[in-house]
């Protein structure tokens, strides 16, 4: 055994600023939103708020010159403070306060800092503060790390306060969005749905299946069975579905009943099957795209129509192709009653909404790792989806490996305190100083070869997307740093090969994150030979996949005003205003020489829509519903280009599911975007939200009557992962919001008006049998989800947002809705849980404060809790 060596001995330096680490508390509070009275001493123009840090080193001196940097997510325009401090913005939401004076030990500093917007949630406020000394390594503030929250499973901060006063949860005097605790929901049910009016049947179990099925014609008989069998070609063809299963109750059983499917054109489909599953890369796809179909074409050919016949001679599957007939396994399984070993004999007809039902999954604010990624995907084949727009590169990581660019992730994919950002980027969002901070690192080339074949087994194309040419500061700064490789080296000639800024730009700019450094030049040749660099090796991971890459996304959203005192695009005579459609129609040509088409933003489309090869080319409309984003759906329907439908108000999934401060998400588009809010939407009626909703202050809006939809192919659900540090904040933001994407990409609602904005005029009995209709859907929707999905995907080990209780004191009794499927618990006192059965005193029990959560019966799955006061 080898000799033990005692652990390096720190300099005084470093073990005192080590210590100062573990005794530095430090309280963030905001002080109003509403009161802009010291903000808009620095702040003349829009919104702002104040809030307050508080710093106590206990038993510990700060020396001066000590600097601590935090996350701030609205940069930092004017503080007041009684202590000898300052604070910089440096870049994006990095600051730095630093003690011009010693602060002697156990002395408070206070310091009232103004800012622009608002801070109206616990998840504005970033972790892990920390601590430089000039050469010293940087230490982490013990009291700003975070810690896991029981019942959300989520990393909350604890250094901020309850945030539970209007002044801090509402953003603006004219945010009428109401706050929805347990009161609130609580109401909500007694209005919606009073307990006396349950029909019996919605006591059962429901076996309503997600996504709704076309057709579905039962026989009223059942078939008792101990789960079903396959014959091993079968077997084989259904591997994924039958994954599945177990966790809705259906098992493989010998004596189970015989499923036997039929596939459409057999022997192409099981030709496709072995393709899709070879490990192997001996064949690549072809890359002439003289005679490829339009974007509309390929969507004709996307077919996923089945039809499933349950009967006591078995189950039968037809399908169009392998992925249909996974698919009716999908469905087949919400079908089984497992108490009662049972199937419901019926006939069912099935086929999709829409060509393209998507999910947008952005790993580059935070990387969550590739099991993350991978259990979205199974999830989105559950229920259907088909289209993965993987968001690979922003301004805060670049996260896959392009071998012939190291620097993109052996500088791109990690963030560490390097202020020379050779080695890594600047920290932002409460990354902290180290390189192995939650958040960092990246796809390698066999990691993304495994998604791709994963998620095409699965009948799901994964769609790369590399956010160009604004939020770019990852590539950006990975170039940057090949660049000073280079020029050491003496060779200019490759030092200059793909940068991607001119180095004698002076523009001074500030994009929409507060970045003055993130676009892009598109007046450089080097700009156009990194992207088809880098759209060739990703195309060569693909084929690798033996999966060939069809489509590109390519971002060109929210360019900040850069380039006009570029001395480059000077001297090549640029309008400044045609850059970006012009950098947009370039990046297409690559694509299009590459046989690819490609996807982009609204904003940066819009733009080159009159430039643009519409037939290879589709956009994402992420403009407001609420402020006029069925105009914009119009725009590109007169122009030809594909539609995909990614309204903030309502497919952001990275927004609240409920205005509470507690709930995690930005929120600037909605504060409120529940699975029942995603179940409304209405695809092919835009016009209509406005009697449905409101606008993301909670104020009724007048929207334009514009609803032209022709070229329409799709919606997509979006979870941008600022405040998602981990897979478990992935999973609480995304599930059980999927599912209700998932139907309206699906399904499309018998509930939906066929007339536009209703008037005054407008017959109010027929609208107000759509409201009934559509709330009986939710209702049955909501049943399933909570008394059959929820439960199936804890099984999985998921981490879903369990819906908190309905809950209320009237009249010093505890009262509590119940829903189907859920359980609710109260505490008095956090600790001890008990099952709510009927309403009680809480006086008589000794303490007017109760803890209230919800729990998804049959499993350990929680609700976060929530504090009522008698």
């Amino acid at each position: 055994m080898g000799e033990v060596k005692p652990a390096p001995t720190l300099k005084p330096e470093q073990a005192a600023l080590n210590a100062l680490g573990q005794h530095l508390d430090v309280n963030y509070n905001v002080l109003s939103n509403l009161d802009d009275t010291f903000c808009k001493t620095f702040i003349l123009k829009g919104d702002c708020f104040s809030s307050r840090i508080q710093l106590l080193a206990k038993e510990q001196s700060i020396a001066a010159t000590t600097s601590l940097y935090f996350s701030h997510i609205a940069p930092i325009r004017g503080f007041s403070s009684e202590s000898n401090i300052a604070i910089t913005h440096l870049n994006g939401d990095l600051h730095r306060l630093t003690f011009n004076e010693a602060v002697p030990a156990n002395t408070p500093v206070s310091i009232d800092i103004a800012a622009p917007f608002w801070h109206a949630s616990r998840s504005d406020a970033m972790a892990n503060y920390y601590l430089t000394l000039g050469e010293l390594s940087p230490v982490v503030v013990a009291s700003t790390t975070r810690v896991k929250e029981l019942g959300s499973g989520l990393l909350v901060n604890r250094h901020t306060g309850d945030w539970l006063k209007e002044d801090q949860y509402k953003r603006a005097n004219i945010d009428n969005v109401p706050l929805m605790d347990s009161e609130y929901m609580y109401e909500k049910l007694e209005r919606e749905e009073p307990s006396a009016t349950l029909p019996l049947e919605r006591l059962n179990r429901s076996y309503r299946v997600i996504p709704k099925v076309l057709v579905q014609e039962n026989t009223g008989n059942t078939i008792r069975a101990t789960g079903v069998t396959f014959s091993e070609k079968d077997a084989e063809l259904l591997a994924p579905a039958r994954a599945q299963m177990s966790f809705f109750g259906l098992e493989e059983q010998p004596d189970g009943l015989m499923v036997s499917v039929v596939i459409s054109d057999e022997s192409t489909q099981r030709a496709a099957l072995k393709q899709s599953v070879r490990l192997d890369a001996a064949s690549k796809p072809s890359t002439n795209s003289a005679a490829k179909p339009s974007l509309a074409e390929q969507a004709k050919h996307n077919d996923s129509s089945y039809e499933l016949v349950v009967s006591e001679t078995g189950i039968e599957i037809n399908a169009v192709n392998h992925v249909a007939a996974n698919y009716a396994l999908l469905t087949l399984m919400q079908l089984y009653n497992q108490r009662d070993k049972e199937f419901t004999a019926t006939s069912i007809k099935d086929s999709p909404r829409y060509d393209f039902r998507g999910m947008h999954m952005d790993v580059a604010r935070h990387f969550p790792g590739k099991q993350a990624i991978k259990s979205v995907i199974t999830q989105m084949f559950t229920y259907k989806l088909n289209t993965l727009h993987l968001h690979l590169s922003d301004d805060e990581g670049w996260r896959i490996e392009i071998e012939s660019l190291p620097e993109l992730t052996n500088t791109g994919a990690y963030r560490c305190h390097d202020l020379s950002e050779t080695q890594c980027l600047l920290p932002q969002l409460g990354s902290g100083p180290h390189r192995n901070a939650i958040g960092n690192g990246y796809l390698s080339k066999e990691d993304y070869i495994e998604l791709v074949r994963y998620a095409h087994q699965r009948g799901i194309e994964i769609i790369p997307s590399l956010d160009m040419p604004g939020h770019a500061r990852a590539a950006i700064v990975s170039m940057n740093a090949r660049y000073e490789r280079f020029m050491k080296e003496g060779n200019k000639e490759a030092a200059m090969q793909y940068l991607l800024v001119d180095k004698g730009d002076t523009t001074r700019y500030e994009s929409v994150q507060f970045y003055n450094d993130n676009t892009v030049n598109p007046c450089l040749d080097s700009t156009y030979a990194f992207i088809d660099t880098v759209m060739q090796e990703i195309k060569a991971l693909h084929a690798a996949a033996n999966v060939p890459l069809t489509r590109f996304h390519i971002g060109a959203d929210e360019t900040a005003g850069a380039w006009t005192e570029s001395p480059v695009c000077h001297a090549k005579g640029v309008n400044i205003d045609s850059i970006l459609p012009e950098f947009v129609t370039r990046v297409q040509q690559l694509a299009t020489k590459a046989g690819l088409a490609i996807g982009g933003w609204s904003d940066g489309m819009e733009k080159a829509a009159s430039t643009l090869d519409n037939k290879q080319a589709y956009t994402n409309v992420w403009h407001l519903l609420a402020a006029g984003g069925n105009d914009t759906v119009a725009h590109f329907a007169n122009e030809n280009i594909p539609v995909v439908l990614s309204f903030p108000d309502v497919l952001y999934f990275d927004f609240p599911y409920a205005s509470h401060p507690h709930e995690p998400g930005y929120y600037w588009g909605s504060k409120a975007t529940s699975s029942e809010k995603i179940f409304s939407f209405m695809p092919e009626n835009l016009p209509r939200h406005s009697n449905i909703w409101q606008n993301r202050m909670g104020n009724d809006f007048e929207g334009s009557k514009t609803n032209n939809t022709a070229t329409v192919i799709g919606i997509q659900g979006q979870l941008w992962s600022e405040v998602t540090v981990n897979q478990a904040a992935v999973e609480y933001m995304v599930f059980p919001r999927m599912l209700a994407l998932a139907e309206r990409a699906w399904h499309k609602n018998e509930w939906q008006p066929s007339g536009l904005v209703q008037s005054a005029s407008s017959n109010s009995n027929n609208a107000t049998a759509k409201y009934t209709q559509r709330q009986q859907a939710w209702h049955y929707f909501r049943d399933a989800l909570y008394t059959q999905h929820l439960p199936a995907l804890v099984k999985q080990g998921i981490n879903v947002r369990v819906p908190t209780p309905a809950a209320a004191i009237k009249d010093s009794q505890l009262v509590m809705k119940q829903l189907p499927g859920l359980i609710n618990e109260y505490s008095l006192d956090g600790q001890t849980w008990r099952e709510f059965t009927q309403p009680f005193s809480i006086n008589s029990k000794g303490n007017s404060n109760v803890h209230v959560r919800t729990r998804v019966a049959g499993t350990q799955a929680f609700s976060r809790a929530l504090v009522l006061q008698g």
